[in-house]
């Protein structure tokens, strides 16, 4: 977007005014006619444009880096680093920069001004590649850049921020809570029943100015911490998932041998934990208190990790929380715990659950695939829809045959449905599959987040399977105009072997960053 100074858009009104058109071609940011920056590592990016501001260099280890700059008049006041500079073509010499540090340049001429900043990247900083349209949107990119670093870009594929992180996940934006970022650091194997290796994690709560503002664990009882979803409220209070070792009787159900299992056998139940800025408990919930396990949660990694928590929503106290191991999102009361509402087939009759105290599961209506299955970041929209990433595995099956409605592992797709309580319905509304082919399979990771325009921002995941499907995703993360389908700007993350990586992308206004407070 174009920056007009406050004096320059009065001169260009003033000529609109009385029939000149030369206005359309004026640069008022033409104060810098050249630039580029030579570091120890990758090449500055993007090509330099008067009106791109922001820059990104390999700095390397050395922390070296030569900036070439010309400005346009060769009265125009430079500074570098707060260094002033009296040439109009000047060649600076920086080092002992660090590999997350900045170089800001700033120009003015007594009426214009300036401000142009290169960004270093450290040498194993992953490969940005972005595409984009003219309707792409104006804003920024939050999330993890590998597991050792967390980021935020914007649509030149430039990290405005980047932080190391080493094995982070699931850097997360918070723009309701009372803080306003977290991400996740991984600690140690937990013992469990199982052979499954449990790790724990804690999630590292950041201010606006990214300092650490918390780190915050599940309490007592739960002993484990996941990493797949966090919630920090407005009140302070945190809502977290755990994958909690337990011992359960699945003797009902037959193993791959057609042998049952035990009476007490080894699980991981998916726990919700709401807890106080002081750690007191005042909210847990258990997946094996309500979800029909035996019926409609065996085809995920049965038995342990049997119900596979994945996303969590705040809803006007109440909670809508995503299970891949049963196919199933649900809209848990924040007080009571009971179920409101049920999305996703179930192996179950209706009477059941209502015999169980439960509501019949919402039944999906005009969705050329029937269902949805595996899924992950389950979203409540504010117009009362949901919205969801369909992985399309790990569909429902029938415990007692293993066969499912729908194929598994053929494509990935964004899918929205309106809900009715009163006629129990989940009415298709759209979807959108990577490319709009749907033969693009993300067996795992996948998200989708509403942007403020109406758009879906689409993180597309990977499929980690070994042959890896032929047409896995090819995109880190997408924008999409739902109405039209068509993708209107595109960015990737890959590493050296050009691998393409993954994260959970949230949109930040564009000027996000120039409104934080500074670091105290």
């Amino acid at each position: 977007m174009r920056r007009w100074p406050f004096g320059a858009l009065l001169t260009c009104l003033a000529l609109l005014a009385g029939g000149a058109v030369a206005c359309a071609d004026e640069q008022p940011d033409s104060l810098l006619r050249e630039l580029t920056a030579t570091g120890t590592g990758r090449e500055m990016y993007p090509s330099f444009d008067p009106g791109v501001h922001h820059y990104a260099v390999g700095c390397g280890e050395q922390g070296a880096l030569t900036l070439s700059l010309s400005t346009a008049d060769a009265d125009t006041r430079v500074d570098v680093n707060e260094v002033e500079y009296t040439n109009s073509d000047a060649v600076v010499e920086l080092t002992g920069l660090t590999a997350d540090g900045d170089v800001v340049i700033e120009l003015g001429d007594g009426e214009r001004s300036a401000t142009y900043t290169v960004h270093c990247l450290p040498d194993d900083f992953p490969t940005i590649t972005t595409r984009k349209t003219e309707e792409a949107s104006d804003f920024l990119i939050l999330g993890n850049a590998g597991r050792d670093y967390i980021a935020i870009f914007d649509t030149n594929g430039v990290p405005r921020f980047h932080r190391g992180a080493e094995r982070s996940t699931n850097f997360k934006y918070h723009p309701d809570g009372r803080y306003p970022y977290s991400f996740f650091l991984r600690l140690d194997r937990i013992p469990n029943f199982s052979d499954r290796n449990l790790m724990t994690k804690e999630a590292v709560v950041l201010g606006e100015d990214f300092s650490v503002r918390d780190v915050v664990q599940t309490v007592p009882p739960l002993t484990h911490t996941d990493h797949h979803d966090f919630i920090i409220k407005p009140n302070g209070n945190y809502v977290l998932l755990s994958y909690e070792p337990s011992r359960r009787d699945l003797s009902a159900v037959l193993d791959a041998d057609g042998n049952p299992y035990s009476v007490s056998e080894g699980t991981e139940d998916s726990v919700i934990q709401e807890i106080t800025p002081q750690g007191e408990q005042v909210f847990l919930w258990n997946s094996w208190d309500h979800l029909a396990v035996v019926e409609d949660c065996t085809q995920h990694y049965f038995p342990d990790d049997y119900a596979h928590a994945n996303s969590l929503q705040a809803v006007d106290g109440d909670i809508i929380a995503s299970f891949r191991g049963c196919s199933q999102v649900l809209r848990i009361d924040g007080v009571s715990g009971e179920i409101i509402w049920m999305l996703g087939k179930s192996n179950r009759s209706d009477a059941d659950w209502i015999a169980s105290g439960a509501p019949a599961p919402l039944k999906i209506v005009g969705d050329p695939h029937g269902e949805f299955c595996g899924q992950h970041s389950a979203r409540l929209l504010p117009n009362g829809n949901l919205i969801l990433f369909d992985n399309g595995d790990h569909c429902l099956e029938d415990p007692a045959t293993g066969m499912t409605e729908r194929a598994n592992g053929t494509f990935s797709r964004v899918v929205e449905y309106s809900l009715d309580l009163e006629t129990g319905q989940a009415t298709f509304q759209r979807h959108h599959s990577l490319h709009g082919t749907f033969d693009r399979l993300a067996q795992r990771l996948g998200h989708v987040e509403l942007m403020d325009n109406g758009n879906w921002l689409i993180s597309w995941g990977d499929s980690p399977a070994d042959p890896a499907p032929a047409l896995h995703p090819d995109e880190s993360i997408t924008e999409v105009d739902p109405e039209t389908g068509r993708e209107l700007f595109s960015l990737v993350i890959a590493d050296d072997d050009g691998n393409i990586l993954t994260t959970r992308a949230f949109p930040l206004p564009p000027d996000a960053l120039e409104r934080r407070p500074a670091v105290p």
